[in-house]
């Protein structure tokens, strides 16, 4: 066997240990981009499911369970072309595809909740920013037309303002029955602030009027308050010295 031989069987032993090695490299990263996307689809259609039974009945409508409905559609028809053995995907599937066909006849259950705190505020907010990246997500998969995705989208912002007016609603109101006129008008006074600093404030000037409304008479209510206080704290004090007064002249006709 001449050298030159030896050579291009060293050489192409070399190459074909660099074509396996490319191989196996690219096999893996294919699993590893299923795996990732399987993660990813499975997180995707628990979120939409969570969020179409968990959001607050007044903010849940049927149009917006049968979007979260096509959202989810979308992931698991996506998780079965991966994962083509997993009859749980397929049955999920079907029952959405039910749901879908009833269009808004579809009843929505989920129970109002009375948003009076502020850890309800923040538990319902970041369920409105989980489905704003869903709408999006949904929009950069062809899942949802992208015009759709901005009505949506603007729908979401919608319901966080009412979210918002809602709190500030429940909360100052309930002060007010606490005979807290204070707190109460700091927090229609926050209302008033919030409504005002939205981009278009129009949709709301119903309600940015009633909280006006309500921050005045709850200033009017502290007012009283304070001038009762004050009342009190007169008469209380004049009693005082009426007595004293009294004790004096009784000492002063025993001494006399």
């Amino acid at each position: 066997m001449s050298s030159a031989t030896i050579v291009v069987l060293v050489l192409a032993g070399i190459v074909a240990l660099l074509f396996i090695g490319y191989i196996n490299h690219m096999l893996e990263k294919s699993k590893l981009d299923r795996a990732r996307r399987r993660a990813e689809l499975v997180d995707r259609y628990r979120r939409c499911a969570a969020l179409s039974e968990g959001l607050p009945g007044q903010l849940t409508t049927p149009e917006l369970k049968q979007l979260l409905n096509r959202l989810e559609l979308h992931a698991l028809d996506e998780l079965v072309n991966i994962d083509r053995n997993e009859p749980k995907y397929l049955l999920r599937a079907e029952e959405l595809r039910q749901c879908i066909s009833k269009g808004d006849e579809l009843p929505v259950n989920n129970p109002p909740l009375q948003i009076t705190t502020d850890a309800q505020v923040k538990d319902v907010r970041f369920q409105l920013e989980s489905l704003q990246a869903q709408i999006i997500r949904g929009a950069e998969e062809k899942a949802l037309p992208v015009e759709h995705a901005k009505q949506w989208l603007a729908q979401v912002k919608h319901m966080l303002v009412h979210l918002y007016i809602e709190y500030f609603n429940n909360i100052g109101r309930q002060l007010l029955g606490q005979k807290r006129p204070g707190q109460a008008r700091l927090a229609f006074e926050r209302a008033v602030q919030y409504l005002k600093k939205q981009k278009d404030p129009t949709p709301y000037q119903q309600h940015l009027k009633q909280f006006q409304e309500l921050f005045e008479h709850a200033n009017a209510l502290l007012l009283e308050q304070t001038n009762a206080k004050k009342n009190g704290t007169s008469e209380l004090t004049e009693g005082l010295e009426l007595q004293s007064f009294d004790e004096e002249w009784k000492k002063k006709q025993i001494y006399d």
